[in-house]
């Protein structure tokens, strides 16, 4: 689970089977299509369908919750019973809770892999893609999707990444080394709602 939560900044994104109409991007197109994404959304809201499959397991484990995001390094997730879990990511710190009284852990995240780090990152147009990434993108009707492979031996294979023409994220899928497989789908998703700091407890 730490593995989902560590990315989830990379920032929540998938792949839909794409039509055969489906345009090819350029990588840097792809990245770009991502960056303005987030340009003009200061915080959103979703509720999330979330479907698991380890590969040590034949049965797929399906979860539902919310999720609320704040620039520049807020995110917070709830999983409702009976996988009943709260998150908080506040920048590089993130924080878990599992079950309705379970013992809080903290795990503390490299700099890089901060939420401030990586809007830093994606505040500027993309001219070229980072080293230590492949990237292909493809677009189809209203949606574009980006695959993000990383070259370097970590636990993440893939992440793939569904956005709307209007700029939400519908949906993002992990691929791990292991095998292991988490699909997000994200429904309801509402922007610019004025979060505030007391949206973002795990109390």
């Amino acid at each position: 689970m730490k593995l989902l939560f560590n990315i989830l900044f990379v920032l929540f994104i998938t792949a839909l089977a794409l039509p055969s109409d489906a345009r090819s991007l350029t990588p840097v197109e792809g990245l770009e299509a991502l960056r303005k994404s987030f340009a003009g959304m200061n915080d959103f809201t979703a509720d999330l369908v979330q479907e698991k499959r380890l590969s040590v397991m034949k049965k797929k484990l399906v979860m539902q919750g919310k999720i609320r995001f704040r620039k520049p390094d807020l995110f917070f997730m709830e999983l409702f019973p009976p996988y009943n879990a709260r998150v908080l990511l506040k920048d590089t710190v993130l924080q878990q809770r599992m079950g309705q009284n379970g013992d809080l852990q903290r795990i503390v995240l490299p700099s890089e892999q901060g939420l401030s780090h990586w809007f830093s990152t994606v505040a500027r147009p993309v001219t070229k893609v980072p080293d230590g990434i492949e990237i292909r993108a493809e677009q189809a009707g209203q949606q574009t999707t980006v695959l993000i492979r990383p070259n370097s031996g970590g636990q993440l294979k893939e992440l793939m990444v569904s956005l709307h023409n209007d700029g939400t994220v519908r949906k993002l899928i992990l691929l791990e080394r292991t095998g292991d497989r988490t699909e997000m789908n994200f429904h309801k998703i509402k922007k610019n709602v004025g979060l505030t700091e007391a949206d973002f407890s795990l109390e």
